[in-house]
């Protein structure tokens, strides 16, 4: 099992202001497959578009709102 640390830009209205910032979250993928293809493929593909399905979901929690396409960075993290 691979874990993946994904970092983007998330967005918040605090008072009437839009707050952009940047923030990471961890996904735990069951077959390393899908982490490598995000590795070997960057931004672009099917599993791309599925994380940021996730990550909207995750920020709708937090009450804030996931801006799309801003996946900056992804890492593996050991666990």
């Amino acid at each position: 099992m691979k874990k993946l640390n994904i970092t983007y830009d998330t967005l918040e209205i605090e008072n009437g202001e839009k707050i952009t910032g940047e923030t990471c979250y961890t996904v735990e993928f069951a077959d390393d497959r899908v982490a490598n293809r995000l590795l070997d493929n960057g931004t672009s593909g099917v599993a791309v578009a599925e994380l940021e399905k996730l990550l909207r979901v995750v920020e709708r929690f937090k009450c804030r709102y996931y801006v799309s396409g801003s996946i900056k960075h992804y890492e593996l993290v050991e666990g």
